[in-house]
């Protein structure tokens, strides 16, 4: 691991604030297309968000190569600007394995790493803790231990992700993506780490509970938006925050109306930025939710404009 990158990693700060779980455009030969992303990340720098996260669910990391989580972390790290950080989802199921390639992603320029409770395997807590304690020591980067049962098929309880958070120092943080709010404060009140949602609907919400910020979905499309949100609340101005949740509330909605990132793709094609192309097993949204994605849209950046939050 370069010891300048692993250094980095450790001067950053808290992870906290708005974070975009970016997705991976595609041209039509299944390749990534570099210029769409490129654009992707203009959008990103523009809209000033916290940090970017390489490559997780919303970027089709089961898809991707280990090559071309290591470009995209490089690419990402080369275009955005030192206050905008990079967070690589480097974890899976096989501890080994996620070792090396968070070792990959630090010397790619990756300041932290999004590590997945591991799905299908279903560890127990001795068994989650030594998987983060591993991945912690040989990499010396911060982890952000990423809980979304949804996904991997393991619903943890507050306890249980406290004992990861308060015993692997390098854990500095938890994406906590159940959607459930109760359980959310209650990992904040158990966990020493910084609470993200990884839960766009409930984002207003979990700030309000203590959280500290979001990985979000919505933020590819509407990132000033999130911003703005952010810093309403914490300058009180809870009427601004409010009106700027309802107004995105529909739009991040029709982002689900089917799997993650199937809405997305469509939304940012609209958008001009790239194409609506994913690598099976995903497809493409139907001609009825892709006109329903557009027409939303338009009322969303009416509204948002109206706000001066676009």
């Amino acid at each position: 691991m370069s010891q300048n990158n692993g250094l980095n990693a450790q001067i950053k700060g808290p992870i906290e604030g708005v974070w975009t779980a970016i997705a991976t455009p595609f041209g039509d030969n299944q390749s990534i297309d570099w210029t769409a992303f490129d654009k992707l990340l203009e959008v990103q720098s523009k809209g000033q968000v916290s940090g970017v996260v390489i490559s997780g669910t919303t970027g089709e990391s089961p898809t991707l190569t280990v090559q071309e989580k290591i470009s995209l972390v490089r690419k990402a790290r080369a275009q955005l600007p030192p206050s905008i950080r990079v967070m690589a989802g480097s974890g899976g199921n096989n501890t080994s394995q996620s070792i090396e390639l968070s070792k990959l992603c630090v010397d790619a320029g990756a300041d932290s790493l999004l590590i997945v409770t591991p799905p299908y395997n279903k560890p127990s807590p001795a068994g989650m803790k030594l998987h983060y304690q591993m991945i912690s020591e040989a990499t010396n980067a911060p982890l952000c231990l990423y809980h979304v049962p949804g996904r991997t098929g393991q619903l943890l309880n507050a306890a249980a992700i406290s004992v990861v958070t308060n015993s692997v120092e390098r854990v500095q943080a938890v994406k906590e993506a159940s959607g459930d709010l109760a359980l959310f404060s209650r990992t904040v009140n158990l966990s020493k780490a910084s609470i993200l949602t990884g839960d766009d609907p409930t984002y207003l919400a979990s700030l309000s509970v203590g959280g500290k910020g979001v990985i979000s979905v919505i933020s590819n499309v509407y990132p000033r938006a999130m911003v703005e949100l952010t810093k309403a609340f914490k300058d009180s101005k809870m009427t601004r925050a409010l009106e700027i949740h309802k107004v995105l509330m529909p739009m991040i909605d029709i982002l689900f109306c089917e799997s993650n990132p199937g809405p997305l793709k469509a939304a940012i094609e609209i958008a001009g930025w790239a194409k609506n192309i994913l690598r099976a097993p995903m497809a493409p949204v139907t001609i009825e939710n892709y006109q329903a994605i557009k027409d939303c849209m338009s009322k969303t950046e009416t509204q948002l404009r109206s706000l001066d939050a676009i």
